[in-house]
């Protein structure tokens, strides 16, 4: 705190961009332009430049302007700015707006002040008291600072001050939409025939709207599941942040609606609860743009992109990492020849940011195999597949019986110390990778088992030195390992023990692992990646909706039916109000930031449905669904669900676990993948007693 300003402010959820200058050295005469606009540069950068106010494309419905002024020799300060004039009086430490005065000392030179406009009414903080004007509303968009100096008998040279740093945003000022957004009648009409969804002690999700304690006011509401209002939630940023991170917040809705144009004949759930349709819609519109030439680098058309990043122009490329993470959660059952083309680019290039990037490789050629049967792309990538598993062979310790992992899967950017250099979950995807190359080995008729007996004794492995019996979790690293010792949870590894496709964890186990989920680690608002760190960036502490697939399937997997609804609504609350799907959200408050359009974190959300409630699994000769169907989702249907040559629409009778499938009216255990054309499965459920 400075001069009595909290460094955090109260409405910060107010605040729809912000730009910042900051170390400007102060002349006698010193203006700043408000008005700006940006333009893409080299990847990953962008670049802010001034425009005249006719050309302002973000205008807001008011400002404000935090400064902190390092005032040097300087006898006095003109502020103008936002249609006032402030004064500081160094002699007399008295800070004038019109006939209002405050005193405001400066410590050891430095003053700060906050400035907020909203409509007729300028306040101004920092003094002992706020000064208040209210008039006509009229003001130009700039900041001017002037200095005063030179009295007689001082010894102080001009322009000795400095502008430490100063902060412009634009901020919401209205508690409502406007009726051209949406009317007071529709709004009443949504509320009076809602019904609850899901609620907690920090938000509620209604059929037809959405109130959040730390969003505020106005609400979000749902049209229809293609049509969504909600005011922008997140303070858009065109400069990097002050942080090792590389942090940016971008925006890419930033008016109140939402629409999107869905089609009969594409992959879709629905639920018949429009909250939950809507969140499925926006994730599908972010697929959207994921596969857009309008997001896509030179050469990675019509592949999923990892984001769309900065916006038109800047997307996010195409990662390895990401595109595995899509693959395992069910991105290949909606468009297989664009998840053909994007597992065939990263075998050969694609960005490779993480420890786990060559299993990923391995891994994606499979899990496209398993939903598509493409024998072609084995055989015509035959050498390349070959050389990607040899690579990750290159990486395994004998004696350990693991690879050497650094760094967890989740984190690219600094080591996970506390593993040991055997961070769980890259061991996980490594096993998986051998077991991967088996597969593809046996089915390009070459040598394989040596691959099945890597992948068993890192299966040994793992459920040897990574469980706890004391704390009732895997750790993060294995026995002898600080992490062993303190009983560190990391989120994506512990995903991966639970999940049942890997079959680590005992169901014994996992009932342990899912307690201390709910009773130590999940929070209102998700689950946090690395919760026991101390420091916050977006890879500790924060939650990524990519790492929640695996908790749902468990959830269902063991009856935990309330912990699974609550897993599918911190997702549509993250999705409805922020109108996509944001790479990052704050564990304790829920706040999004960083990246939005995120291709994975929008998979993740369909795959709480599909891997989740459905129960979806596959395997060389087919697929098919072990999942639990909640009470409050009793209506849940798939339509035009992709697999090799047929398309299943899928309904269910009943609630509860999945006892019972039929194909076309006939009971099946599984749907073998020959099958081609148009068909109806039906899941029957029962509640256990």
């Amino acid at each position: 705190m400075l001069n009595g300003i909290n460094s955090v402010q109260k409405d910060d959820d107010r605040k729809i961009w912000r730009r910042e200058w900051r170390y400007q050295k102060l002349d006698k005469e010193n203006n700043f332009c408000i008005p700006f606009d940006y333009m893409t540069t080299d990847w990953p950068d962008i670049k802010m430049f001034d425009v005249e106010e006719k050309d302002f494309r973000f205008k807001a419905e008011g400002y404000e302007i935090s400064l902190m002024l390092d005032v040097g020799m300087n006898h006095v300060i003109y502020i103008r700015t936002l249609g006032i004039s402030i004064i500081w009086d160094a002699f007399q430490n008295r800070l004038h707006l019109n006939n209002q005065e405050t005193y405001l000392h400066h410590q050891n030179g430095i003053i700060q002040l906050k400035i907020t406009r909203k409509g007729t009414e300028c306040r101004v903080q920092g003094g002992e008291r706020e000064l208040n004007i209210y008039d006509s509303g009229q003001y130009d968009l700039h900041v001017q600072i002037d200095t005063k100096c030179g009295n007689a008998g001082a010894f102080e040279s001009e322009n000795n001050g400095m502008l430490v740093w100063m902060e412009v945003c634009g901020i919401h000022t209205a508690d409502e939409y406007k009726e051209e957004i949406i009317s007071e009648e529709t709004r009443r009409e949504l509320v009076c025939k809602d019904k609850l969804f899901f609620k907690n002690d920090h938000y509620s999700i209604y059929y037809n709207h959405l109130e959040d304690e730390m969003y505020g006011k106005p609400d979000a509401y749902v049209v229809s599941p293609e049509h969504v209002i909600s005011l922008q939630r997140v303070t858009e940023e065109f400069q990097w942040c002050h942080n090792p991170m590389g942090d940016m917040t971008r925006v890419l809705n930033r008016g109140s609606e939402w629409k999107r144009e869905s089609s009969r004949e594409e992959f879709r759930i629905s639920t018949g609860i429009p909250a939950v349709d809507a969140a499925f819609q926006i994730a599908m519109d972010v697929l959207d743009k994921a596969k857009s030439p309008q997001y896509a680098f030179e050469g990675e058309q019509g592949m999923w992109s990892a984001g769309a990043f900065q916006g038109t122009g800047m997307g996010f490329g195409v990662w390895c990492r990401d595109t595995m993470q899509m693959l395992l959660r069910g991105i290949g059952f909606i468009e297989s020849g664009i998840t053909r083309r994007t597992v065939e680019y990263i075998l050969k290039s694609g960005k490779d940011n993480a420890v786990d990037g060559l299993a990923a490789v391995v891994i994606s050629v499979w899990e496209y195999y398993l939903v598509s049967h493409d024998r072609e792309l084995l055989l015509k990538n035959a050498d390349t597949i070959k050389a990607k598993i040899q690579q990750c062979e290159k990486v395994f310790n004998e004696e350990k019986g693991l690879v050497y992992a650094a760094f967890c899967s989740s984190n690219d950017a600094y080591e996970d110390t506390e593993a040991g250099g055997y961070a769980l979950s890259t061991e996980i995807y490594f096993m998986y990778a051998f077991e991967c190359a088996f597969n593809i080995l046996k089915c390009l008729g070459e040598p394989a088992e040596h691959y099945k007996f890597l992948a068993a004794q890192m299966l040994e492995m793992i459920r040897n030195k990574y469980w706890n019996p004391t704390a009732g979790i895997f750790t993060s690293g294995p026995d002898g390992s600080v992490a062993f010792k303190d009983e560190v949870w990391e989120t994506a590894g512990e995903e991966g023990v639970i999940w049942n496709i890997w079959g680590i964890a005992s169901e014994e186990q996992k009932n342990l692992i899912m307690d201390n989920l709910e009773h130590k680690i999940i929070t209102p608002y998700g689950i946090p990646l690395m919760p026991g760190h101390l420091e916050k960036t977006h890879l500790a502490r924060s939650v990524w909706t990519v790492y929640t697939t695996g908790y749902a399937v468990a959830a269902a997997e063991l009856g935990k039916e309330e912990l699974l609804v609550t897993l599918i609504a911190q997702q549509i609350r993250n999705a409805v109000f922020n109108k996509t799907f944001y790479e990052v959200y704050n564990a304790d408050d829920g706040r999004a930031w960083r990246w939005p359009a995120q291709t994975w974190n929008a998979i993740a959300y369909i795959s709480l449905l599909l891997s989740g409630v459905f129960g979806l699994k596959k395997d060389i000769e087919g697929i098919w669904f072990e999942g639990f169907i909640p009470t409050v989702l009793s209506e849940i249907r798939i339509f035009n669900l992709r697999y090799v040559n047929m398309c299943l629409d899928v309904s269910s009778e009943g609630e509860g676990k999945i006892v019972k499938m039929t194909l076309d009216g006939v009971e099946v255990k599984k749907i073998f993948w020959n099958l081609q054309g148009h068909h109806k499965v039906k899941l029957i459920c029962r509640k256990e007693d």
